[in-house]
């Protein structure tokens, strides 16, 4: 018999047991306590446990106000995707049945699942198919990956090393620099950073398992671009979920000689793939990452609102005139506005 219970930090042991042999290091207690800290989320998790009282799933389900002002709970925000950790199929189903009735129990408008691996054919889901993620299988041969892309991709990582415009850096001392790039870049695309305080408490939460990777032009000295990178060693796995450019390096190959950088840095510490991240089908992001050839791979995001019509989180074009306005309006609006609206977005 199985039962769904709120956690509680006498848990926490267990839970990251079964977060990081079953899921990814997104689904640990520390990340929780980074989305708290971050934005003031409150905490939704809860486990299905079985008369023993033993771990069987987890539902991290971080809940905060949408852009509407409805109390909304999301698996999770700021992350491309977390299927439901579970130990066989009847936790994964009971888990199901278990975000139903929380929706219910904590009067929320809806709640927003974001699956890779596992789907639901559910009627009372709606599916959104419009995003990828893309994963880039590695071994212990570099030519081997870099065999991979297509020849147009292997021209520019040897071009960008020919010249010798950049160096890599794995000093989170740079994270400063490299956030005022982020949040440069973010603008560019019309879209609110968060906080630095958000990057800085991958450093102090899960430090074993982040990692600051920056490009410095090799003229001077300047941060140029960077990623933070996070570790998963349940499936071996290295994430690329957040970083950033300056685009007036777009015609040195800057991003070619980033990924490049992280894809040797994989295989150094013995990881079997790199996710590149989230994109929209078709988009110019969608394109590039494809002629690495990384694997396009669905991800579903599901809503349930329990018939209410309570509506999902926002799309792209819906948000198209905000986007645009955005980009237009000056940097000192934009960058302290930025910080607090972030969280309503849920991105």
């Amino acid at each position: 018999m199985l039962s769904c219970v709120g956690y509680d930090e006498s848990m926490k042991t267990e839970w990251d047991k079964l977060a990081l042999s079953k899921g990814t290091v997104f689904h640990t207690i520390a990340f929780r306590q980074i989305l708290i800290d971050s934005f003031g989320y409150k905490c939704g998790y809860h486990a299905i446990v079985d008369k023993q009282n033993r771990i069987c799933a987890i539902v991290p389900l971080a809940i905060g106000r949408n852009l509407g002002m409805k109390k909304v709970g999301v698996s999770l925000p700021f992350v491309n995707y977390t299927d439901i950790c579970a130990d066989s199929e009847e936790s994964f189903r009971f888990a199901v049945d278990s975000i139903v009735s929380l929706k219910e129990r904590l009067r929320l408008g809806y709640v927003e699942l974001r699956l890779k691996d596992q789907s639901l054919d559910r009627p009372d889901w709606s599916l959104n198919v419009h995003n990828h993620t893309f994963v880039l299988p590695l071994s212990d041969n570099e030519d081997e990956v870099l065999a991979l892309s297509n020849g147009s991709n292997r021209n520019h990582v040897r071009k960008v090393y020919k010249n010798d415009w950049f160096q890599v850096s794995f000093d989170a001392g740079h994270l400063e620099a490299f956030y005022k790039v982020y949040v440069r870049r973010m603008k560019q695309l019309g879209s609110p950073a968060p906080d630095i305080r958000f990057f800085r408490r991958f450093f102090e939460y899960l430090p074993e398992y982040s990692t600051l990777l920056t490009v410095l032009d090799k003229e001077n000295g300047a941060v140029a671009g960077g990623m933070l990178l996070l570790a998963s060693p349940g499936n071996s796995t290295l994430y690329y979920p957040y970083g950033a450019n300056l685009s007036e390096y777009n015609n040195k190959y800057l991003n070619n000689f980033m990924y490049w950088e992280a894809v040797r840095f994989g295989i150094r510490n013995g990881l079997k793939a790199l996710d590149l991240g989230r994109s929209q089908t078709g988009s110019g992001t969608y394109k590039y990452k494809e002629q690495w050839g990384a694997r396009p791979e669905q991800l579903r995001y599901l809503v349930y609102d329990g018939g209410t019509n309570a509506g999902g989180p926002p799309d792209k074009q819906s948000l198209s005139m905000f986007v645009e306005l955005w980009k237009a309006m000056p940097a000192f609006v934009t960058d302290p506005a930025g910080k607090a609206l972030i969280k309503y977005l849920m991105p």
